[in-house]
């Protein structure tokens, strides 16, 4: 059993206080093999020695270095991989975080491991940490456990009604010290398993004599299905993994040391029963904070504090009981404005039921209140002074408002909301996965809100009560979702999922119902509410939420679009809806609006999901790249961003995260297991997206040009912008240096960019130019492709029937056979083709084949040139012939993978066949473009 002597105090029980010294900082490389000792690790951060709160954990490392591993004291506490690096081709970061108040307070080691191919080098920095004081009985369980995955253990161990790994006496030697709380697979990447995994979780806690005092253990999150033992004994389960379990293990305690066992199965075969697990990681264990509570046989468990627009506090209470009566606890609650003034101060009585469970609410009049609301996010200050050994004592924030339907549209204290800039966000960072120190979510939301952010949805699960006490805080609203994703229509209404969602619907509104920010319950994601079972699922599940709550919304968010059957059953349709993505175009997003809102019989509607994945640093304007997360972006914004009885627009996501190892999103060329449609990288950094949300202006469509392009900014939102155009002129050409633009409000303003050339020009790539609008740092329009006229006589972009065209050149499909009247076609079979997405129209498709196919073109009289582009995106070009009257014209040389180059043959004017074919038998030729001068 590990005790504080063996791992640095990490787990002393009982109360503590703060503690900080001051302690020199030390970096020691350790076991650094003679082939990398002029390699080391050093830290970037912290740069301190005395830590509190959220504290930033990176160094740098050697080149080749696969992950590094962070731990205190011998405790794993994260590791970050080189998994994302390899898989997106950008540099490695070795940056992850955690909370200093989930160690005990003291002196410690953190050190960092370096897993190179020459070895493992180190980097060790002595600090202290602080940990804020234990409340009067309780004590944090957070800090150092024993740890291992089923597969580290005796097979069976984990069976049974009492398992063996659960027992006092059990062999710890194949255990690891792991950190609570963490997310075993982002602590360690041996422990990750797509499959999941089912966990031993073990520790000793002292308990001191406590006559007439109950032993509670609190869990706030232990993902997916645990079970918890003391000292060998069964004291409860969990389902679910996002909510607090409360258990009474008072049975099973004994006075000193005790044994305290977790087992959580987050394996897939288990969560599978009630949600998908291709969306995003399952990230299992402890990965909430743990407490012991010491409280009397009836006592108050969870208090929350509601305010409306009337001016009525509502008091709310869960408790526990022994008692076969109801038992009232006098406490005293102090109630203050805004600023500070006292608004009343009494005691109340919280009447608990016998057996426990939800107490009577208790009102308090407070008249005209300061209301809340995003544009003034006023809240109040509740006291709540619980007897001792009947509870905690708590502070809450609560803030007075309404919200409620209005016709088409929604209104928070009678004021309509419409059109809010919002984003939905997954709990995961490299090295933490879904265990997020406070500090690092309260940073994040804060950069949102600044940005301009006002709505957001955490997906698709509980939330953790930080996030949304900054949400209160900030005034960004909230839509906060019960864990039930795209299931059948048989499996939503059997016994099992409609249990386990109302409890988790149950446990939500207990724990939330106190933040003003939460305006709306979903009762889950893309279920298959296009079926009469999925429609009676959400009928069920409403229902029941109005009979807990019924003074916020309710929805289930949907993909069936115009052919779900369960808007009846809502207040508001949320539609996830990805046109110009998972096929449509962005053109059909506003009447797509239009036919759910009127089967919706006029509800008020928001897109609650769209995006495009992108890899940060893909230049390509295809799928896949910067460019059109950018362009998605604008062009929602454009079509129904100012829409009328729309509550608003949510990005998925914020920022990327793991999703599955198969996962591809829709990217041609994706990077699983990373999901990219974020707007930030999973370490946080901006994409073009990001910069693009906000722009106060926008560049019109640029028509291809001859010497000048004619570019044209629009203001967005009626303030005006001035700015800088920033050109990248396209291969073979020459631009203007940057020059600031100034756009009035409500107007446009009109640049001419002067451009040197020659198109086509042998040996260049092809690739267009690009125009953009900086604003700032943070902000630009999005960008628009620069194209050069192609001009000459004739101008062909080669590919398929239906691929997009490059401006200004003809399609040249496997089915265009020649005309006289088009002056171009093919001559007997056709080519096969290849569309590959990217990088831009001119290039992601082409025509090919292995066999030799004819091109006949008509051209004017007189000295000619024909230029053809060749090229591949996804492989290697091979060498290429082109011959016309039996006579070779062209011998092209092959091409490595993503490379394009115009090559030029002389022609004289009249009517020519043209036979492509490949240097070598059974290899494939590929024209892209053909353009004749």
């Amino acid at each position: 059993m590990y005790r504080p002597e063996q791992v640095g105090g990490f787990v002393q029980a009982g109360s503590r206080g703060s503690a900080a010294l001051a302690i020199a900082i030390a970096l020691v490389p350790l076991l650094v093999p003679a082939s990398a000792q002029a390699s080391t690790v050093a830290f970037i951060s912290p740069t301190v020695s005395s830590l509190s709160g959220t504290v930033d954990l990176e160094v740098t490392a050697p080149p080749g270095t696969t992950s590094v591993r962070f731990s205190v004291d011998g405790t794993a506490v994260a590791e970050v991989t080189g998994q994302y690096a390899t898989a997106t081709g950008s540099a490695p970061i070795w940056r992850t975080a955690t909370d200093a108040g989930w160690f005990t307070a003291g002196s410690h080691t953190l050190r960092a491991d370096a897993i190179t191919p020459s070895g493992t080098v180190t980097a060790t920095k002595a600090v202290t940490t602080t940990r804020p004081a234990d409340p009067p009985g309780t004590t944090s369980l957070d800090g150092t456990w024993a740890f291992a995955t089923e597969a580290e253990l005796a097979a069976g161990a984990l069976d049974g009604t009492r398992p063996a790994a659960a027992q006092p006496g059990f062999d710890e030697s194949r255990l690891s010290p792991v950190l609570v709380p963490s997310s075993y697979g982002a602590v360690r990447s041996k422990w990750d398993a797509a499959q999941g995994n089912r966990v031993l979780y073990r520790r000793s806690i002292d308990l001191a004599p406590a006559a007439g005092l109950r032993t509670h253990l609190v869990f706030e999150s232990c993902f997916f299905a645990c079970r918890y033992f003391l000292n060998g004994v069964d004291v409860g389960a969990s389902t679910g993994g996002y909510l607090p379990v409360r258990l009474d293990a008072t049975a099973a305690a004994r006075d000193g040391a005790n044994t305290l066992a977790v087992v959580a199965d987050g394996r897939n075969s288990t969560t599978n029963a009630f949600t998908t697990t291709h969306l995003y990681w399952q990230w299992g264990g402890l990965v909430q904070s743990a407490r012991v509570e010491r409280v009397r046989g009836v006592a108050i468990t969870n208090l929350t504090a509601e305010g409306s627009r009337a001016g009525v506090l509502t008091l709310r209470a869960q408790g526990t009981s022994t008692a076969t009566t109801a038992i009232g606890i006098a406490t005293k609650v102090v109630v203050r404005r805004p600023d500070g003034t006292e608004a009343a101060n009494r005691t109340v009585w919280f009447n608990v039921p016998a057996g426990g469970g939800a107490v009577q609410p208790v009102t308090i009049d407070l008249g005209a209140p300061v209301l809340w609301s995003p544009a003034n996010p006023s809240r109040y200050t509740v006291d709540i002074a619980v007897p001792s050994g009947y509870g905690r004592s708590v502070t809450l924030r609560p803030g007075f408002r309404d919200v409620a339907v209005s016709g088409s549209d929604v209104v928070l204290n009678g004021q309509v909301l419409a059109n809010l800039p919002g984003f939905n966000r997954h709990a995961d960072y490299p090295g933490l996965g879904r265990t997020i120190p406070d500090g690092l979510v309260v940073r994040e939301l804060r950069e949102l809100y600044a940005k301009g952010y006002r709505i957001f949805r955490p997906g698709h699960y509980p939330t953790t009560p930080a996030v949304l006490d900054e949400a209160d805080r900030l005034g960004m609203l909230v839509i906060e979702e019960v864990s039930i994703q795209q299931l059948s229509g048989t499996a939503l209404i059997s016994p099992a999922v409609t249990a386990f969602a109302k409890d988790q619907l149950r446990r939500m509104i207990d724990r939330d119902r106190g933040h003003p920010s939460v305006v709306i319950w979903s009762v889950g994601n893309e279920n298959h509410t296009q079926t009469a079972e999925g429609a009676e699922y959400v009928r069920d599940l409403v229902t029941y939420g109005k009979s807990l709550d019924a003074t916020r919304l309710y929805t289930e968010v949907s993909a069936w679009h115009t052919s779900d059957k369960s808007y009846a059953h809502q207040d508001i349709v949320l539609a996830n809806v990805y046109y110009g993505w998972y096929g449509s175009k962005f053109t059909d997003v506003p009447g797509l609006l239009d036919r759910i809102q009127a089967l919706a019989s006029g509800k008020p509607v928001m897109i609650s999901e769209y995006g495009a994945e992108a890899v940060k640093g893909r230049s390509n304007l295809g799928f896949g790249g910067e460019y059109y997360q950018g362009l998605m972006i604008d062009e929602y914004n454009r079509l129904v961003g100012k829409r009328p009885h729309t509550l608003g627009l949510m990005y998925w996501t914020s920022t990327e995260f793991v999703a599955s190892p198969t996962w591809s999103g829709g990217n041609p060329e994706p990077v699983a297991p990373f999901h990219t449609k974020g707007m930030r990288t999973w370490f946080g950094e901006a994409k073009l997206g990001w910069r693009v949300m906000f722009a106060p202006v926008r560049i019109r469509e640029i028509a291809p040009f001859t010497s000048s392009a004619s570019v044209t900014i629009d203001d967005v939102n009626g303030k005006g912008a001035s700015g800088t155009l920033k050109v990248t002129p396209p291969a073979g050409f020459t631009g203007p240096a940057d020059q600031p633009f100034t756009v009035p409000p409500g107007g446009s303003t009109t640049v001419d960019v002067p451009l040197t050339g020659q198109f086509p020009k042998a040996g260049t790539d092809g690739a267009p130019g690009l125009v953009r609008a900086v604003i700032d740092a943070d902000t630009e329009a999005q960008p628009r492709p620069l194209w050069p006229a192609p001009g000459g006589v004739l101008a062909l972009d080669a590919g398929g029937d239906t691929s997009p065209l490059a401006p200004g050149y003809q399609r040249l499909g496997t089915s265009t056979s020649y005309s006289t009247a088009t002056g171009f076609g093919w001559v007997g079979t056709g080519p096969q083709q290849r569309d590959r997405a990217n990088p831009d129209d001119l290039r992601r498709d082409f025509a090919t084949d292995t066999a030799a196919r004819t091109l006949r073109i008509t051209v004017p009289s007189g000295g000619r040139t024909v230029h053809v582009l060749v090229g591949d995106r996804q492989y290697a070009a091979d060498p290429m012939r082109i011959s016309a009257g039996g006579t070779t014209v062209l011998d092209t040389a092959a091409l490595p993978k993503g490379s394009f180059r115009w090559h030029a043959v002389p022609l004289t004017g009249g009517t020519h066949d043209l036979v492509i074919s490949a240097t070598t038998a059974g290899t494939y030729w590929k024209l892209a473009a053909l353009v004749v001068s």
